[in-house]
């Protein structure tokens, strides 16, 4: 953090930070807000500086829900995580370095962490490669001693809190216990025993462990996808599925998702039978790859290739007469440009900003707010069918016709198009709203897979939308996946053709970002605050009546 003069810093933020709500504090504890990262069930996390350590730090400042932590019990069982996790060694966990669980609400900071969640780098990327899987695999198990070692146990652990960082895996949000809704949504991921109301326990730690790795492994979940209770009916009754997990690693895999919890192997075991594995199979991690633990080596040697999106440089300016709910000092921040340019702008205030999406280098918050949603239904009334038609305007013989509404709010069947061609990752989405056509037109005649293309031909531009809208979508709004959001030959609709799988607006963004289309009904919320940019809140897709 280089200091421009007594109330401006400069510091490196990701380059789609949020702007700070009008309702959000200003500063926390000693720490300035300088954006906002998103907010879900766990909490809100905010990007941050600490004017007073003069260092070049951003942090990761999180609120918890006070109900989340309602009696005295809770704090101090809260205290006593958030003091075991920051001894937890750091290569392996984003553990926090100052916090305050009797606070209004209670807070902890983190260092800011790049990378990419290992579910959004496996939808887009596939499977990892044998010599990486390996390296996965003893980096989380070193993790998982390291947390075990400090008296704790993580409890819910998914693809979505495990940062693929460009020095290894580290493990995220470790803070609270997942709450029944979280769990509910975990479903893929818990043992038996959690199902059941068992507590979260080293053993859980190591089903969770396994069904991960299997997923890396196969880019597939080890018992399918469903809703909660199928899922863990799945989990009790069934054995996973392991095809194309790699024959040396599958008796490991195995061992560790066994019904008994007695029956797993514990971290230092999962440790050891990981580097043993690749040192039989795909190498050596001896001392002459370098200095350093086994897994270190291990690293050094396999895990290339990941790389952490950029950071761009903005100016803090400080405002101490302003006052935040939870702090006194303020912040206004602004973008630099690079040197031959002449103009500042503000980026949180750019035009099309993205703040509400947690894609791309934001990443920290998003995996801090909770995980993709695996599990899960929900359902929206109303059934398929056009668009919602715009109303024609009814001339009245003493006033000039009344206009249509806009087409960036209410609820309307609309055609996300891909990323535009300079918002690869981030948005904002465009958008086109569209109604129904003949019910043949685009569609195969044969009852061969319908693609998003043939789908999407069905459907045209209604009046006033020939070219393409931009929209946000929030991080955390509810999306009802039907078929082309989803894996590959899951098909999850109701009686009227509607999706009713749920995920997030960060998973579907993440789709979005492929290139696909996506026909959908769209619930338009408030717009972002800074920009006016139109932002959707809810998503329902819908998809093609069976021939």
């Amino acid at each position: 953090m280089s200091r421009r003069s007594e109330r401006t810093i400069s510091v490196l933020v990701p380059p789609d930070l949020g702007p700070i709500a009008p309702e959000d504090p200003q500063a926390i504890g000693p720490y300035v807000l300088v954006g906002r990262f998103g907010s879900g069930r766990t909490g809100t996390v905010y990007a941050a500086v600490n004017p007073a350590a003069g260092t070049d730090s951003l942090l990761a400042v999180k609120t918890l829900p006070p109900a989340r932590v309602a009696d005295r019990n809770a704090r101090a069982e809260l205290d006593r995580r958030l003091r075991a996790l920051a001894g937890v060694d750091g290569r392996c966990y984003v553990a926090p370095v100052t916090f305050d669980s009797a606070g209004d609400p209670p807070w902890l900071a983190m260092p800011y962490a790049s990378g990419i969640p290992l579910a959004q780098y496996a939808r887009k990327r596939g499977p990892l490669t044998p010599g990486r899987l390996i390296a996965l695999a003893a980096g989380l198990a070193e993790g998982l001693c390291s947390l075990h070692a400090h008296g704790l146990s993580h409890g819910d652990l998914t693809p979505s809190n495990i940062l693929l960082s460009s020095t290894g895996p580290r493990i995220l949000d470790c803070s609270l216990p997942g709450d029944p809704e979280s769990l509910r949504r975990s479903a893929a991921w818990l043992g038996p025993e959690r199902h059941h109301g068992a507590a979260p326990s080293p053993a859980s730690d190591a089903f969770a462990w396994g069904a991960i790795i299997s997923f890396a492994a196969t880019g597939r979940l080890p018992f399918g996808m469903g809703e909660p209770a199928v899922l863990a009916a799945r989990v009790e009754s069934e054995a996973p599925d392991l095809e194309g997990v790699p024959s040396e690693l599958r008796p490991l895999l195995e061992s560790a998702l066994a019904k008994d919890p007695a029956e797993r192997p514990d971290g230092q075991e999962l440790l050891r039978a990981s580097i043993q594995l690749w040192e039989e199979g795909l190498g050596t991690v001896g001392t002459e790859a370098g200095p350093g633990t086994g897994v270190t080596r291990l690293l050094n040697r396999e895990w290339q290739g990941i790389v952490e999106p950029a950071l761009l440089p903005r100016v803090v300016h400080l405002n101490e007469r302003g006052k935040g709910k939870t702090g006194k000092a303020a912040a206004k921040t602004s973008a630099l440009r690079p040197a031959a340019s002449t103009a500042t702008a503000s980026a949180a205030k750019a035009p099309r900003s993205r703040a509400l999406l947690l894609t791309g280098s934001a990443v920290l918050g998003a995996v801090l707010l909770g995980g993709a949603a695996w599990a899960g239904v929900a359902a929206f009334g109303g059934g398929l069918g056009t668009a919602a038609p715009l109303p024609s305007p009814s001339p009245s013989p003493s006033s000039s016709p009344t206009p249509p509404p806009p087409l960036d709010s209410g609820t309307m069947m609309v055609r996300f198009d891909g990323p535009a061609e300079n918002n690869l990752l981030a948005g904002p989405w465009p958008y086109t709203p569209v109604q129904e056509v003949d019910p043949d037109a685009g569609l195969p005649s044969s009852e061969e897979i319908v693609t998003p293309q043939e789908w999407s031909a069905r459907w045209t531009p209604v009046e006033g939308a020939e070219e393409p809208l931009e929209a946000l979508i929030a991080a955390d709004a509810e999306v009802l996946c039907a078929h082309f959001c989803l894996a590959a030959g899951q098909v999850y609709t109701d009686e009227q053709n509607r999706g009713t799988y749920t995920v997030t607006g960060r998973d579907l963004v993440n789709y979005l970002s492929w290139g696909d289309v996506v026909i959908a009904e769209a619930t338009f919320g408030e717009p972002d605050p800074e920009t006016g940019t139109p932002s959707i809140i809810q998503v329902t897709e819908v998809y093609p009546p069976a021939p």
